[in-house]
């Protein structure tokens, strides 16, 4: 027995072997690697999946030490920055590959498989034949040896057709041997070519390689969904940049209204030393000072949590030698009178936001599935046509060169017709599919209007922010003429450090909203550029198959 299923192992062997070169470097490593893990008890520890994936949380931006302080950025430098290291468009890039995978996967339904089985048997019974044993012999052993081996190539074609090229070959011993039998051993081969071909279901070529348009559509859907990713990233990234430019220009204010304060401190304290102001005055003043250093150290703390911000989107925040860095932005903000038609972003934006785009190829997806099912609805009705070639002989190399002579030939033809009575799955998942497509259809309707929502509310905002800075600048101007004028009735007496003191909170405050408002101003410029879909163009940023 042993000695057969080696000879058996003989003829495998080479066939697998022949078929390995086959395979591309990449999966013959994917393959001796399964092979390793056959004999794998416990999952992979921790460690072992860290380091396979240690190149890729290194970060892509690289400082060199003189920024180990102060972190110089413009805002063009935090956009590329966040587009080569954020966590999110590193995992949007992925996608794309990944469905490329899909694609492949639903192509291989129409690679050829090649299946190899081989039998050996070796058997022992009682016979009570007269053909064995002759007339008036007793019961004695039958043993019969028996090694077979069958080769089977099978593959779809485009029209759903499955060619199928079967080789079998198989030996026979016997003992006794019955004084019918011609040869013993025996031998037998057969060399059989079919074709299978579906006539309603399951048959047509759209019908068998719709899988592909479909996985062809998701890798485009996966595309779009990284420009998105990318839009939201940008937009993120400007933002963060934009508000810590506000809060620096915050703290800049609360700096120079400490100082007024000082200053007004500092007068009261020459004149209560002359006796020409009141004692309550000097501690009116020194209170103004306390309530000006609260609000320093309130604006340097949201300078942090703002640099904080910027460095997450940047990816920079587990970055030892940055995490503490202190950001210093280059570019201000500043204002220039926009001509943003409304009708006309509108238009913009359904033509350039990918979300649009996403529906599309969700409802051309969805319809693909509906002909699917509407294809299951059909009977089955399928035609098989073969030719078969027979060899017999005394071993198999006789046997194979008998059938390969076709001296034995057969031909066949079948028809096979089924029709589910009922047919309430087919039905069912016909109806299911036409329902999600009409369901994809109403969620592209209900995107296309929160798309139009979205615009208005940018191009409100941008004229929002236009009025409030020409508003804030004039309460500024108007904050400091008031400061000026108290400051004059103070020296005469005719105010008091505590009229002073708000005036100068009321400054501070007016030159915040000021700069908030400039500023804001820049952030609705930039979130009107992601709702109309443009932000990436406007930055020089393109998407292709293979990422950014």
């Amino acid at each position: 027995m042993i000695i057969r299923i080696k000879n058996i192992l003989k003829i495998l062997f080479p066939l697998i072997i022949t078929m390995y070169p086959i395979i591309n470097t990449e999966a013959k490593n994917a393959y001796i690697g399964a092979l390793r893990d056959v004999g794998r008890i416990a999952p992979l520890e921790e460690t072992e999946v860290i380091n396979d994936y240690a190149e890729d949380v290194k970060p892509d931006v690289e400082f060199s030490m003189d920024d180990l302080k102060f972190l110089k950025l413009t805002l063009k430098d935090s956009l590329i920055i966040a587009l080569n290291s954020n966590y999110d468009i590193r995992i949007a890039k992925m996608d794309p590959t990944i469905k490329e995978k899909d694609i492949k996967v639903a192509k291989s339904e129409f690679d050829p498989l090649l299946s190899v089985t081989g039998e050996s048997e070796d058997s022992e019974e009682a016979s009570n034949s007269g053909v064995l044993v002759g007339v008036g012999g007793s019961a004695t052993d039958f043993r019969q040896d028996t090694n077979s081996l069958n080769a089977s190539l099978k593959t779809l074609i485009a029209t759903g057709a499955t060619v199928t090229l079967d080789f079998d070959v198989s030996q026979q011993f016997v003992d006794p041997v019955s004084a019918f039998t011609l040869n013993n051993p025996v031998a037998e081969s057969e060399v059989t070519a079919k074709i299978t071909q579906p006539l309603l279901r399951n048959a047509g070529i759209f019908y068998n390689r719709s899988d592909i348009y479909i996985a062809r559509n998701d890798k485009k859907r996966s595309i779009l969904e990284l420009k998105e990713t990318a839009i939201e990233v940008i937009n993120t990234a400007q933002k963060a940049y934009w508000e810590l430019v506000k809060s620096i220009e915050e703290l800049r204010v609360r700096r120079k209204s400490l100082e007024r304060a000082k200053d007004l401190l500092k007068k009261n304290e020459i004149q209560v030393k002359v006796g020409t102001l009141a004692p309550i005055e000097l501690l009116v003043a020194e209170e103004g000072v306390s309530s000006q250093l609260e609000g320093v150290l309130v604006a340097e703390n949201d300078i942090k949590d703002r640099e904080d911000d910027l460095k997450q989107v940047m990816n920079l925040s587990d970055n030892t030698l940055l995490s503490d860095v202190s950001i210093i932005p280059l570019d201000r903000a500043s204002f220039q009178v926009q001509n943003i038609q409304l009708q006309e972003s509108i238009e913009t934006a359904l033509e350039n936001r990918p979300e649009v785009f996403e529906q599309g190829l969700d409802i051309e997806n969805a319809r693909i599935k509906v002909m699917q099912q509407k294809n299951q609805l059909l009977p089955k009705l399928d035609f098989e046509a073969g030719i078969r070639y027979q060899g017999l002989a005394g071993n198999k190399g006789n046997a194979i060169d008998r059938a390969l002579s076709q001296d034995f030939q057969s031909e066949f033809y079948t028809i096979t017709f089924e029709v589910p009575l009922g047919n309430r799955e087919a039905r069912s998942n016909y109806s299911k599919a036409k329902l999600e497509e009409r369901q994809t259809v109403f969620n592209t309707r209900k995107i296309r209007q929160e798309i139009v929502v979205e615009v208005r509310k940018a191009v409100r905002q941008i004229k929002t922010n236009a009025e409030r800075i020409k508003a804030s600048k004039k309460a500024k101007e108007l904050s400091h003429e008031r400061l000026v004028a108290e400051e004059k009735k103070f020296k005469v007496g005719r105010s008091t450090s505590l009229e002073v003191i708000r005036a100068q909170e009321n400054l501070a405050v007016s030159e915040g909203r000021a700069t908030n408002a400039l500023v804001d101003y820049q952030i609705s410029l930039g979130d009107l550029d992601a709702v109309l879909g443009t932000i990436l163009e406007n930055n020089n940023i393109i998407i292709e198959d293979n990422g950014i």
